[in-house]
């Protein structure tokens, strides 16, 4: 088919990312199928023993360019780019040009800006603003026309904005693809220069295929960062050997225990696990390809087929073959590429086809394909009645069946990076925390995670902690930059300095950092989240002795150590323990040491991190509830989901309509 060249570029900057230790993912999209991309060692996913079709990736039927997108380590993934670019000319290798449309709330945001409104009378009629809806639709809205009477230069704003909205505001770069050409690309199209000896094309996306320039899309994923660094300190473990049927993982798959591991965190795919009972690696690619709209609707009846409680029928008994190892329930494109090439003798190349067409739902087209089908099964020895229902049954599917290869593509990582997490938690623990430095919501979540697995948390120290998390004796050190106001550049500066030499005291710190990016804000936010805590002094103490140290560090900056007389520390009684948890609460946005469930103490308050010793039992817990979600049930009665959490950890809870009335007093903040 003339794809050789296309292959063996794949192939290099694939061959150089691994040999440079850079993390490429095991393969992603149909082309996790093809048996040639396997055997160059582009993705690490035996299609054979998957039943993954390559037809699904590339046939002689196609029309469009083949597609083989990667995923790599998303901190140096632009060094893959770099070396393409090298490899074959600056002119040659652009990265794409996207447009940033002028959206409803930004178009209103713009125009407001020049006629020099008040940014807080803007932002208080933006919040009018449906920014699912275009600006005539929202112009429906009561309270928008209601705004918009009372005020001619918002009106006069708004119908200047509604002539403005959609046209492009300025130019970004696509996420992902990259333009490779055997030519110069500017014999081509124009190219626009972004630094000295780097370019991207003129054109967007839509330009450049009907131009039939070559795409390939170079991923950046997060999680294989996270992946990288990790095995990075743990040199036993090679990333690509990890076995897919370890027992500890799957357990960590039955146990729930999905915090941080790609596509298994989210609530609903915990819930989908819980009713599961995983047993193997395919397990997770059905979860994957189920845990979507559209399938969802099949996930109970798959899952009371796998155990037995359901019946699993098939339409004829040669679909056997195809439906047998997804209970009868079709779940996969290739399935339906399968279908009919045993039914209607559809070449694999054809049914590919067929499956595009029944997902674009082109009523002309699906005709002339169901007659075609009818025709070709029923000279196949199948009934008309029996070919009309498999024909109904794969349109159905079409719309939503899964790409396989994707999908196992997908179960790899998610398992391997389960397979880290549990049997080397701590440093998973670690990469995780650090991945999600500055995101509150998630520090806090897998903070509690690690009280959860008696991973204890060191408190920040002036003298022992990082830029990010480290584990020291196999306890978990809290970096200086999880405190609120302490960026990268004090951080730097604090530990650049503590090469040095330890810091000795209070005021030997305040004498050798002040003054820089270290001010009096930072120092009381450093007290604030107990960085001090080797200097046994507490918080009141510190805080009523930084005028002195301030003025002891400044009369040393002038003159010799020795010719100045170290100021005596003034003791002072500690802060009540509610002003303590307040000012922990503002230096890290939740609670790391105290909490307000700590004084709750006696005998029948049950822990969170116990609740499970005690299933089908009743018990009594105390948590400060974080989140109320309610809902109606099917009565119209008020029901609600809560989150709460006390010092061991985070539970949801769940308050039918008897019990409502007990947090009709609570609001969400």
């Amino acid at each position: 088919m003339g794809f050789c060249n296309y292959f063996l570029v794949v192939f290099d900057y694939v061959r150089y990312s691994k040999r440079n230790d850079i993390l490429v993912g095991p393969g992603r999209g149909s082309a996790a199928g093809s048996l040639v991309s396997y055997s160059l060692g582009i993705t690490d996913i035996d299609p054979i023993k998957y039943d993954l079709l390559f037809e699904r990736f590339l046939n002689p039927e196609r029309v469009t360019m083949p597609d083989i997108d990667m995923d790599f380590d998303a901190s140096r993934r632009d060094e893959v780019i770099k070396y393409v670019e090298n490899k074959y000319g600056n002119k040659r290798v652009a990265q794409i040009l996207t447009f940033s449309t002028l959206k409803a709330k930004q178009v209103l945001r713009d125009i407001s800006r020049i006629f020099d409104i008040q940014a807080q009378k803007t932002d208080d009629f933006i919040k009018l603003i449906d920014s699912n809806l275009s600006l005539s639709e929202n112009k429906k809205s009561d309270l928008v026309k209601d705004r918009l009477e009372k005020d001619t230069l918002l009106t006069r704003i708004y119908d200047i904005a509604s002539h403005l909205e959609n046209l492009k505001r300025q130019t970004s770069i696509h996420a992902a693809g990259v333009i490779i050409s055997r030519e110069n690309l500017d014999r081509y199209i124009p190219l626009y220069k972004i630094s000295d000896d780097e370019f991207i094309t003129g054109y967007d996306m839509t330009y450049l295929e009907e131009l039939g320039l070559l795409k390939m899309d170079f991923l950046s994923i997060t999680n294989l960062s996270l992946i990288s660094e990790l095995l990075s300190e743990i040199k036993s473990v090679n990333f690509s050997k990890i076995p897919l049927d370890d027992k500890k993982t799957i357990e960590l798959f039955k146990s729930v225990d999905t915090d941080g591991i790609f596509q298994f965190e989210s609530t609903g795919m915990k819930n989908v696990l819980r009713k599961f009972n995983v047993e193997s690696f395919d397990d997770l690619a059905v979860i994957i390809a189920l845990f979507r709209p559209g399938p969802m609707e099949n996930i109970d009846s798959y899952i009371r087929r796998k155990e037995g409680k359901e019946k699993v029928t098939y339409l004829t008994d040669d679909l056997k073959p195809i439906l047998e190892s997804t209970y009868g329930i079709i779940i996969y494109q290739e399935q339906i590429m399968q279908i009919a090439s045993v039914m209607a003798g559809y070449t694999l190349g054809e049914a590919d086809i067929l499956r595009r067409a029944m997902s674009k739902k082109k009523h002309e087209i699906m005709d002339s394909e169901r007659e075609k089908f009818i025709s070709r099964s029923i000279n196949k020895g199948y009934s008309e009645e029996v070919s009309n229902k498999v024909f109904d049954l794969i349109y159905k599917f079409a719309d939503y069946g899964f790409n396989k290869s994707h999908s196992v593509g997908y179960a790899t990582v998610s398992f391997k990076m389960a397979y880290l997490k549990a049997h080397y938690r701590i440093y998973f623990m670690k990469h995780l925390l650090t991945m999600v430095s500055g995101n509150d919501v998630k520090t806090r979540q897998y903070i509690n995670e690690c009280k959860n697995n008696n991973i204890e948390l060191l408190m920040p120290s002036i003298n022992d902690s990082d830029y990010d998390y480290k584990i020291e004796n196999s306890k978990l050190r809290f970096p200086l930059t999880g405190i609120k106001n302490i960026g990268h550049l004090v951080c730097r500066e604090i530990i650049e300095e503590r090469k040095k030499g330890e810091y000795k005291s209070f005021f030997d710190f305040i004498k050798r950092c002040y003054g820089k990016s270290v001010n009096k804000r930072v120092l009381e936010s450093l007290i604030d989240g107990d960085a001090f805590q080797s200097f046994n002094l507490n918080h009141r103490t510190l805080k009523n002795n930084i005028e002195r140290a301030i003025g002891y560090s400044e009369l040393v900056a002038d003159l010799d150590d020795s010719l100045v007389e170290k100021p005596i520390v003034e003791l002072y009684d500690e802060y009540p323990i509610e002003d303590l948890m307040k000012s922990e609460l503002n230096s890290y946005g939740f609670y790391l040491t105290n909490h307000p469930a700590s004084r709750y103490n006696t005998k029948d308050i049950m822990k969170i991190n116990h609740v499970k010793e005690y299933f089908n039992k009743h018990i009594k817990t105390v948590v400060l509830i974080t989140n109320i979600k309610k809902i109606k049930t099917k009565k119209n009665e008020d029901m609600a989901f809560l989150t709460g959490q006390d010092e061991t950890g985070i539970m949801d809870f769940t308050l039918f309509p008897k019990q409502i009335k007990l947090i009709n007093n609570i609001k969400n903040q």
